[in-house]
């Protein structure tokens, strides 16, 4: 038997995060103790375009006449521009340790722990602070253990046990073997987000505050409604609703309800990304098989293997309302209806095999 204990990490550097969303190169500075009012934008004049805007000419088309000048390319708006850069980065650190025991004695086993974090940027990148898309990877699991065993029985000829029986005898207790590949992982992280962002003044990404201790975590299987409540959703907790057309959202203090406040106008909440955590992860896969010596030259194998052996149900977030994220949207936010893709319920195979 080997152990094999190793320490693996990786870095990224000059990363393309993603395509920053339309920002206004043109936007006037406010200062420190501006009044910001219903009114501020109409009495605000606009910053001179960047000079290099409609300035660029399309090299593949002439104006048509006898001067056959370059056409001009009219490649930004007026005020708005996305931003693709390569200042982002990644970084992987990791545990990894590795058990393994070769065929002996009947059986053989391997099995690995992983202990591990991996950070990068989101897609969406953000201008003003790009850190804010900084977070751990949307399919980063701190913890994983994956187990393989073969084990044959110790029954029947030439085993420990039942060594001297007969042929009939060995039939029936001997060549039993059995093999399972196990899997335990901690939880996908995920980021709250809440319904009404972006409809009143909220600056992107939709992110609420986090007020004091809020835990999360999968309750019991409800078994009327098939659910498994993850967390409850705030009724209307984060929204903002009554105000008139034209009236100043950023006057108006934003609600909060417990565990979530909705962040001051303009500004993103102080959740980070992916800093809470999904269901965890179990799954076993079982195969029973037989062996019988027909003739010498002759043998079968019946095998029956058994997928998700203990018909343990691999929760995942519902698809509705921003995958089931969404903290005050209601219906089936919070509760978890459905199981992960490429996964499955207990499921059974049966066959049987001649080698000659």
């Amino acid at each position: 038997m080997s152990v094999e204990v190793a320490y693996v990490a990786s870095k990224g550097t000059h990363v393309f995060a993603g395509n920053g969303p339309a920002y206004n190169v043109n936007q006037i500075a406010i200062g420190p103790g501006t009044s910001i009012d219903g009114k501020f934008v109409a009495s605000t004049p606009q910053a001179n375009r960047r000079p290099f805007f409609n300035k660029f000419t399309y090299p593949d088309f002439l104006v048509p006449g006898p001067g056959g000048t370059l056409v001009p390319l009219t490649c930004c708006s007026s005020d708005l521009g996305n931003f693709l850069g390569n200042d982002a980065s990644s970084n992987y650190n990791s545990l990894q340790v590795k058990v393994d025991k070769r065929f002996s004695h009947g059986l053989q086993f391997i099995s690995h722990y992983t202990f591990s974090h991996a950070n990068n940027y989101d897609s969406d990148y953000y201008v003003d602070n790009p850190r804010i898309a900084y977070g751990p990877d949307d399919m980063n699991r701190n913890h994983v253990f994956v187990a393989n065993i073969v084990y044959e029985l110790p029954f029947g000829k030439g085993k420990m046990f039942g060594s001297g029986v007969g042929r009939a005898m060995d039939l029936v207790i001997g060549g039993w073997q059995l093999n399972s590949t196990s899997n335990w992982s901690s939880g996908l992280p995920w980021t709250p987000s809440y319904g009404e962002c972006g409809q009143v003044a909220d600056a992107g990404p939709c992110r609420p505050n986090k007020n004091g201790s809020f835990k999360v975590g999968a309750g019991s299987f409800d078994a009327v409604n098939h659910d498994v409540v993850y967390f409850t959703p705030i009724s209307g907790a984060l929204t903002i609703t009554g105000q008139p057309t034209g009236t100043d959202f950023c006057a108006v203090a934003p609600p909060s309800g417990p565990g979530f406040a909705r962040p001051a106008c303009g500004n993103i909440g102080n959740i980070g990304r992916n800093s809470f955590h999904g269901p965890r992860l179990f799954t076993s896969d079982l195969s029973v098989l037989k062996n019988f010596r027909v003739t010498e030259r002759v043998t079968a194998q019946f095998r029956m293997d058994a997928f998700n052996v203990f018909n343990h149900p691999v929760l995942g977030f519902d698809s509705n309302e921003g995958g089931g994220r969404c903290i005050d949207c209601g219906g089936n936010n919070g509760k978890i209806t459905g199981i992960e893709a490429d996964t499955t319920m207990r499921q059974l195979q049966f066959a049987v095999r001649f080698t000659f």
